[in-house]
């Protein structure tokens, strides 16, 4: 599955896939804990702000019509998961389940840590170091470079 060299992708997108990947931890954590927070506010009246490190929560007047707690729950997920980091957890996930989809399971899962390592740092982390079984280091990169193209594709970045 290597793509030909017109499909090769460009260098600052390369960049850009790469950066999305070394924040793809954080972002996730900060995914979790938006959602979490939308998910708990349920029908909670109050707003919760910091104030010099302190924690504060105000109480907001309450109204004497219906409300209708679980569409606008439902409505900010809704909008949770239009934003660009949703778009981007969800091109790494997709990208790196198909890493090694071709490949016997045991050989797979290594070859997607051995991706993910060497995408979060290619000089700690080069073809030598990370053991490989039974690939070539141009068919490592090869996956690699097909892994990153699959990410910024399905950004639309190319």
């Amino acid at each position: 599955m290597t793509p030909p060299n017109n499909d090769k992708l460009p260098w600052d997108v390369r960049q850009q896939v790469l950066w999305i990947v070394r924040g793809y931890e954080r972002q996730k954590r900060e995914y979790l804990r938006s959602r979490m927070e939308i998910l708990s506010t349920g029908g909670d009246r109050s707003a919760t702000y910091t104030v010099n490190g302190e924690e504060r929560r105000e109480y907001l007047p309450s109204a004497h019509n219906a409300s209708r707690t679980t569409e606008n729950v439902a409505t900010r997920l809704a909008m949770l998961e239009q934003t660009a980091v949703f778009r981007q957890i969800r091109a790494v996930d997709h990208a790196r389940a198909r890493i090694g989809s071709d490949l016997p399971a045991e050989l797979a899962d290594k070859l997607r840590e051995a991706i993910w390592l060497n995408c979060l740092d290619g000089n700690k982390y080069p073809f030598a170091r990370l053991w490989v079984v039974g690939m070539s280091e141009r068919t490592f990169y090869r996956r690699r470079n097909e892994f990153l193209r699959q990410i910024a594709a399905e950004m639309g970045l190319f």
